[in-house]
């Protein structure tokens, strides 16, 4: 993986991977997926409208919606290559990320328990100005999720420049 496609930026994406881009711009810039498998919508049903790709090598998820034109609309990484900040936070403690996010001034809306049967020790910490998500387990930072900035009426998305 080239360094160009690293570092995790809030609303905008991972260096040249940028929301809004279309499936043919992805492979452009990172190549073929190892696997597509279509994803569950609000309803819980899995649908053809929502399109995830997943990167093996860097252990990395792109989605793309129908909605908007099959434009890329989240990433997700559970790599440490990635970097937030400059800091790999795949891997931190919970509170070595709490506190990322008040040195960046990062407001945190959500701090959440959502374990389950098959993942008994899983948390969820969400902003949802920034439009980011992190998931751990067992204290430990396992998956960073970001997502594009939205327009005022909360439905719209941004894409960067």
């Amino acid at each position: 993986m080239t360094k160009n496609i690293r570092e995790i930026v809030p609303g905008v994406g991972i260096g040249g991977l940028k929301f809004g881009m279309t499936r043919d711009e992805v492979k452009v810039v990172v190549g073929k997926p190892d696997d597509i498998e279509n994803l569950p919508g609000f309803e819980e049903e899995v649908n053809d409208e929502l399109e995830s790709w997943h990167y093996d090598e860097y252990e990395f998820s792109l989605v793309f919606d129908a909605d908007y034109d099959w434009r890329l609309v989240s990433i997700a990484v559970s790599d440490p290559f990635f970097t937030f900040y400059g800091k790999s936070i795949i891997g931190m403690s919970k509170q070595e990320v709490i506190d990322l996010f008040a040195a960046k001034a990062i407001e945190i809306s959500n701090v959440e328990d959502v374990s389950d049967d098959e993942n008994p020790d899983m948390e969820l910490i969400e902003s949802d100005e920034a439009g980011l998500m992190v998931w751990f387990e067992g204290g430990e930072a396992i998956e960073m999720q970001i997502l594009p900035d939205v327009e005022e009426d909360g439905e719209t998305l941004m894409w960067p420049e």
